[in-house]
């Protein structure tokens, strides 16, 4: 026979359990219940492995919907388990080593990977949009073009307030290859509107951006007055961890190199 110690703590595991499908469900109200239908240890544990399992299920429903709506890519996905922080050496490499605690989220701080093609840029990035979906945050993933476009197709259709909302909705907004193109002036603006719209947000909340340019050149790829121009990398950098990545490029890590050399071909001789 289990104590009242171990019981309470049964009734209460099934109604955490409850809450993380949305079921308001106290423990007084499972032990009533119990009491009612006369459930043993038996039946107890029972009903307690039913919860957990369907907790489970719907923890692992809504990650995999997190993940399809991020547009992170799905095939070989990036994680920080397989990102190779050995290579990352220098004075702050420890605070690369770091971010899968989310640190920059919780404290509503941007992220900023800025350096040379092929270092990892890109690929820190969508690991730690990767993880946020795994700690249950929205995410989501663009490249500065595709961001570019659809500004500019709201300020033709007249639909910028609902773009604009869709960027500031995402806890971790990651705007990959800054530097690519150029905004004009209204999408400056537009995007000036995001970046400020999502500092003011109170809630755990980070854009991630990488670019090749240094951030003091940013300046060069948005069109628009100075005020605006000053007032929107003020936002980005006011409370930031900018990760300045040197190094050789990780891209062709797998290649294979073969010298083959043709010669002429030998005619047979004729007796």
């Amino acid at each position: 026979m289990a104590d009242e110690s171990t019981l309470a703590s049964a009734y209460e595991a099934i109604s955490a359990d409850a809450a993380a499908f949305k079921v308001d469900l106290p423990a007084e109200e499972v032990a009533a219940v119990a009491e009612r239908c006369g459930f043993g240890d038996a039946e107890l544990a029972a009903a307690g492995e039913v919860f957990a399992y369907l907790a489970k299920r719907h923890h692992e429903s809504a990650i995999a919907t997190l993940l399809r709506l991020s547009r992170l890519p799905q095939k070989a996905p990036k994680t920080f388990g397989n990102f190779d922080f050995a290579r990352m050496q220098g004075r702050d490499a420890a605070a690369l080593r770091g971010l899968p605690a989310l640190a920059n989220l919780h404290a509503r701080k941007n992220i900023a990977f800025v350096g040379p093609g092929g270092i990892g840029k890109t690929r820190l990035a969508e690991a730690y949009g990767r993880e946020c979906c795994m700690r249950g945050y929205k995410t989501y993933f663009l490249k500065a073009s595709e961001l570019k476009d659809r500004l500019e197709r709201a300020v033709e259709g007249g639909t910028t307030a609902k773009v604009v909302s869709s960027m500031v909705k995402p806890s971790c907004l990651i705007v990959d290859e800054i530097g690519r193109c150029t905004f004009d002036r209204a999408c400056t603006n537009l995007f000036f509107d995001i970046v400020d719209r999502r500092y003011e947000k109170e809630v755990p909340n980070t854009p991630v951006l990488t670019g090749n340019t240094p951030v003091n050149n940013w300046d060069e790829f948005f069109e628009g007055d100075s005020d605006t121009l000053v007032c929107t990398l003020d936002r980005i950098f006011d409370k930031a961890s900018v990760y300045m990545m040197r190094g050789p490029s990780f891209r062709g890590a797998g290649c294979e190199t073969f010298s083959v050399e043709a010669v002429p071909s030998v005619s047979k001789l004729r007796v």
